[in-house]
């Protein structure tokens, strides 16, 4: 072989060589960057193991970086198995549930094999399971009725109490829309009411519960009352009562505390005294308004409003679709011999078609009290009748479907009243509080019944304000 073609030979080889070595640190480099960019799970929530982590709460997953999401979605698999919906934000994965987990069971969450991140090349994320424990249904309330309440939550099941708050005088409270966490309002030092909130997640993980209430707004010599939390859990409106300089306490106005920011404001009319406020699922606050004899509904963003005229006052309802609000009315008509009785009866509000509908119907009646079954289908109510011939000491528990038909009794104690009607979640039982209008030093009484008038239960003396948190 001619010696220019060795040179050649072995330049060509040296070519080739240097090419493989090249494909091949850039084969590596791809390697390094690809290992580097695989996601790992770094913190999920519920975690595993968990127990008595609440029905609704939503499974929360947090990635070590951006994630190819539908690689994420198609392999997150539930046992047993539930709809929901996937919201991401950066690299946190956020399903809600449609309904809540049943309670009781343990649920099974499988994350498959395949997950990759968004980055151009990157190892899957190999498979990754946990559990955990749902808790079961439970029956909020206060207690006692006559000394500094607090509040406290039973399982029926089981009759397990736990205590939420410790000697603070809870006046009042509420649950938000997914049970997770406790509004209340309690006295200050300072001779005015504040506002707090309780956070279940922080301590269900153990099987000691010990809740810490956080000050959410300090009102001072004020007093901040009644509570509720919006739907999204973004507001809370409340009742701002400020001390009269005469004595005693001047008029309410509702105000909304943004829960993110921390800021409070007026959003009633300034002049006007307004009270119990009432969150639609759409996000629309109804309110009374003394000042203009009506219940005010108003768009918190836009800030639309609309007047339900309204005698009573008393507080109201809203339908689960937030297309009606449900609350009594006085009606007066002619009686014998010429004189003109009051009755109250159940109106139902259409806040977008404008149109108003008695449900009661029938004419020598007390309704009041009227609460929607979860899924719309029904309306417990508290009945009295006010002929001679059926009137009794106190209201009775009575079902109807939505356009008032086919009512019924499910209570029959006539020197009882029934009041503070509360669903349960899947809309089978009915928490209450019964009071003998006979005895009336007896204490109220704290029962529970199947929505058919079965099974009626005592549940806790001296207990009121009944609140089911899933």
């Amino acid at each position: 072989m001619p010696s220019g073609w060795i040179i050649i030979f072995s330049m060509k080889t040296k070519i080739v060589i240097g090419v493989i070595v090249l494909m091949l640190i850039v084969a590596a480099g791809m390697a390094i960057y690809a290992w580097n960019s695989t996601p790992q799970l770094v913190k999920s929530y519920p975690q595993t193991g968990a127990i008595n982590v609440p029905a609704t709460s939503p499974i929360r997953l947090v990635f070590s970086r951006a994630m190819d999401q539908e690689t994420v979605n198609t392999r997150l698999k539930i046992e047993p198995a539930i709809g929901g919906t996937f919201k991401w934000d950066k690299n946190i994965l956020t399903f809600t549930p449609d309904q809540a987990w049943p309670g009781g069971q343990m649920i099974k969450l499988i994350l498959e094999s395949g997950a990759r991140a968004a980055s151009w090349i990157s190892f899957p994320l190999g498979r990754q399971s946990w559990t955990f424990d749902v808790n079961e249904a439970m029956l909020a309330y206060l207690w006692p009725s006559d000394g500094r309440a607090d509040i406290y939550a039973l399982t029926p099941t089981t009759g397990e109490i736990r205590q939420f708050t410790h000697g603070l005088g809870v006046l009042d409270f509420t649950v938000s829309n997914n049970g997770i966490m406790i509004y209340f309002s309690a006295p200050n030092s300072q001779g005015g009411v504040n506002l707090y909130r309780i956070d279940r997640t922080e301590v269900e993980n153990s099987t000691e519960y010990s809740y810490q209430a956080q000050e959410l707004l300090d009102c001072g010599t004020a007093q901040c009352r009644n509570p509720v939390a919006s739907f999204d859990d973004l507001k809370l409106a409340y009742e701002y009562i400020l001390p009269n300089p005469s004595g005693g306490s001047g008029p309410a106005q509702i105000w909304l505390l943004n829960l993110t920011s921390s800021e409070a404001l007026p959003i009633g009319q300034e002049t006007h005294e307004t009270v119990q406020p009432s969150w639609s699922s759409t996000g629309l606050l109804a309110y009374y308004d003394r000042t203009s004899s009506g219940y005010e509904v108003i768009n918190p963003l836009s800030q639309e409003r609309v007047l339900l005229p309204n005698q009573t006052g008393q507080p109201g309802d809203w339908s689960p679709s937030g297309e009606y609000y449900l609350a009594p009315e006085i009606y007066y008509y002619q009686a014998p011999k010429d004189t003109e009785r009051g009755t109250s009866h159940l109106i139902r509000y259409g806040v977008n078609s404008n149109t108003t509908e008695d449900i009661s119907k029938s004419i020598d009646v007390e309704d009041v009290a009227a609460s929607y079954s979860p899924d719309g289908s029904s309306i417990a109510f508290a009945r009295k009748f006010l002929d001679a011939a059926h009137w009794s000491l106190g209201r009775q528990i009575w079902i109807m479907n939505v356009d008032g038909s086919s009512s019924h009794p499910i209570t029959d104690e006539a020197d009882y009243n029934h009041y503070d009607l509360a669903w349960s979640r899947d809309g089978l039982m009915l928490a209450y509080v019964r009071f003998e209008e006979s005895r009336i030093f007896n204490p109220p009484e704290l029962w529970m019944v199947n929505a058919d008038g079965s099974n009626a239960l005592q549940l806790v003396i001296r207990g009121y304000s009944p609140i089911w948190i899933p």
